[in-house]
Parts: structure tokens; C-alpha cells; sequence
């Protein structure tokens, strides 16, 4: 090989390991609001990354030491058909909730607009308040710390219309959120993946049946049992197909990368 040739091979060498990785972890992703990130949303008068969602003390549970106020909505909606009619059923027949659970109510305490970024449980010296400094971003939240970025609003106003279900049991599952699922999972094509516990890496350690192939993922979708700890009667939730901490580094904190042959919604939907 000539010299110009080896020099090439090895800047392509250098190249292929940098393309395929993806920045990891909650620093400088969209969830990391402090006044160093890299993010659009960001406290210029606070350094702190963990304390919008976590605190060590004085949290309002014990449970992921939640700090943030979760959603002010109480009663949810799912829009129309292209009728005009509300919808109350998923295309399989599958009641949609009025009530989200908890999982869910926790990402939209701040998705859905409806209260302040900065509200918390422990503001400092374990006293509740608001986090100054998120107020007035131009296009991104009002002039009391609330979310108004379209692209970032999730149920504005508790209408949850035109998103994916939460709070809803995953296919052929029975129980969850007081519904139970009219969809099929048996792993055929045009059903879905079937729950399982082997290989998964989820939060929960329950997951889909979806082979790590074609862009697909199931080991990584995170099906939530009814009760927690739970090894029956799994439902959806955000944290299904988010990581909020960015574990995997794709667009959206989505655990699967739907940009390669829409991985993450063919790691439960066998298309």
C-alpha cells in the first residue's frame, strides 16, 4: 500500500468509531438545564442539573426521590377521529384512559405545560418553590416558568390527542389501569411482540420479544407491570420508549433508534 493509500485507510479507520457513537448521558442533552449545557432550555442562574426531577431530601416521594410537581391536569382526553367524533377506544377496541398513572405523570409535570419547570418540592434548604431562572425564554416558556415550546408540548391542556396511548395495557394484557387490551400479541405478523423477562434491558425487566435485528429492539422497551415489581398485566407508559437520563443516546431519549427501519416502533408492533 502506498503512503497516500495508508493515510487514507487510517483517517477512515479514525472516522467509522466517532460515526458510530452517540453522546450518552443526561450532560448537555435536552433534560440537563443547567446554566453549563449545551441545551436550547437552560437556568443562566443555576448550575444544578439533577434538581428539577431529583432531590435527596425532602422529596415529595421516596421513589426516584422525586422533587418536581407532577402534571396539575386531572382528567385526560384523545381528541377526535377524522369525523369529528371523540375518541374513547384505540383502533383495536382498547378503552383509552381518562386518568394517567403516576410513571407517566411525572413527564408531563413539566411536557404538558401545565406547571413551572423550576417547581419543586426542595427549591433549597428543603423548602418548596420555584427554581428562578427559566422565566421569559424567548419561545420556549412564559413568565412563569412554563413550558410554551410547541415542539415540546406533550397533552397541552390535558388533551392528549394525536399522541401514542400511555397509561394503557400493552397488547393482549389485562388489568392495567383498570382496562384491558383488545390488541393480540403473539409474535405474528400484523400483532405484537409477546411480553417477556429473558435478556431484557429495561427498567423494569419486563420487555418485548422483538429480535435485535432490522433496527429493532424489544430487550430495550420497558413494559411496566401493574404493580410494581410486578411479573403480570403490563401497560405503556412514556419511559416504554423514553430513557429520560439519554442511557442510549438517540434522538428523543428514545431507547430503541426509530431513525434505522423505525426500530423502536417495530420493537412491539411485528410489521
Amino acid at each position: 500500500m502506498n503512503r497516500l493509500a495508508s493515510s487514507v485507510a487510517i483517517f477512515v479507520g479514525m472516522l467509522v468509531p466517532m460515526a458510530a457513537s452517540a453522546q450518552v448521558g443526561i450532560r448537555n442533552s435536552d433534560h440537563d438545564l443547567s446554566a453549563s449545557s449545551g441545551a436550547d432550555i437552560k437556568n443562566a442562574n443555576d448550575n444544578q442539573i439533577c434538581i428539577y426531577c431529583h432531590t435527596p431530601h425532602k422529596a415529595q416521594s421516596t421513589q426516584l426521590l422525586w422533587n418536581h410537581s407532577q402534571t396539575a391536569v386531572a382528567v385526560w382526553s384523545w381528541g377526535n377521529d377524522l369525523d369529528g367524533n371523540a375518541l374513547t377506544n384505540t383502533t383495536a377496541g382498547t378503552l383509552l384512559p381518562t386518568i394517567v398513572r403516576s410513571n407517566s405523570k411525572r413527564c408531563l409535570g413539566c411536557h404538558d405545560g401545565s406547571v413551572a419547570i423550576g417547581d419543586v418540592s426542595n427549591a433549597g434548604d428543603g423548602q418548596k418553590g420555584i427554581i428562578a431562572g427559566l422565566e421569559n425564554l424567548p419561545n420556549l416558556t412564559d413568565a412563569t416558568g412554563k413550558l410554551i415550546d410547541a415542539s415540546k408540548i406533550i397533552g397541552g391542556g390535558g388533551n392528549m390527542g394525536g399522541n401514542h396511548p400511555i397509561s394503557i395495557p400493552y397488547a393482549g394484557q389485562t388489568g392495567y389501569n383498570n382496562a384491558d387490551s383488545k390488541a393480540v400479541a403473539d409474535d405474528a405478523i400484523g400483532n405484537y411482540f409477546k411480553p417477556t423477562n429473558a435478556g431484557c434491558t429495561s427498567a423494569t425487566g419486563w420487555c418485548t420479544t422483538a429480535p435485535a435485528s432490522d433496527g429493532r429492539n424489544g430487550a430495550a422497551i420497558n413494559l411496566i407491570p401493574n404493580a410494581p415489581g410486578g411479573a403480570t398485566n403490563f401497560g405503556i407508559e412514556c419511559t416504554s420508549c423514553h430513557e429520560p437520563h439519554n442511557r442510549f443516546g438517540f434522538d428523543k431519549f428514545a431507547r430503541v433508534d426509530n431513525t434505522v427501519s423505525s426500530g423502536l416502533c417495530r420493537s412491539c408492533h411485528n410489521k
